[in-house]
């Protein structure tokens, strides 16, 4: 029986495309196909991509994908694959409990600083009590920004609500003749006009 990169190679070449077309139409890598085709799934992350892969590239080539994903995971597993080997420096290190000695959260007494932070010198020769003050000033300091930020906000958006009262406006004799309504005209004669004002 034929491997699935065997299948996959042989119906792409019926359908008569290259795998760069493939992969233009699959949106798979060209990398990816080639790597499929050649039967190595090792460069795909995860059993889950490569299934998918699988699916994706035999639907475009008009294979049934179910055989071969049974396939693929009968020879390559389904399992988690570890990324470091069981031999190597960095799993015998977390192994041993001599490096990474097991310790609860609460054998140390609440209160009390730890271990490692107590045996700092440093800390034990800083001046607390004028750090308090500077600390407590600041967040006056803070408090009194704050609080006149929002004063001058409110009084911002006061002022842009309220209507400014207006007196009226003084109207001119010539705008009065223009508001008035026109007299009513009466054309008496060819030569003479006369009006009801």
């Amino acid at each position: 029986m034929a491997t699935i990169g065997q299948q996959f190679k042989a119906a792409r070449e019926s359908k008569g495309v290259s795998e760069a077309e493939a992969a233009t139409a699959t949106n798979i890598l060209t990398k990816i196909i080639h790597s499929m085709e050649a039967d190595d799934f090792s460069g795909i992350a995860a059993p889950t991509y490569a299934k998918g892969f699988i699916r994706l590239y035999a639907k475009y080539l008009e294979l049934d994908p179910e055989p071969l994903v049974e396939e693929y995971s009968k020879k390559h597993g389904t399992g988690p694959r570890k990324l470091i080997d069981e031999n190597s420096q960095l799993e015998q290190n977390t192994q041993d409990s001599r490096v990474f000695p097991a310790r609860s959260r609460s054998a140390r007494p609440k209160g009390k600083p730890p271990a490692w932070l107590a045996k700092l010198e440093i800390i034990k020769k800083l001046p607390l009590g004028p750090l308090k003050d500077i600390r407590m000033m600041a967040g006056a300091i803070a408090g009194l920004l704050v609080l006149a930020v929002i004063i001058g906000s409110i009084s911002t958006c006061v002022r842009r609500t309220v209507p400014e009262k207006t007196e009226a406006p003084e109207i001119s004799p010539a705008k009065m003749l223009i508001d008035d309504p026109l007299p009513d005209l009466y054309l008496t004669s060819p030569d003479k006009i006369e009006s009801t004002r």
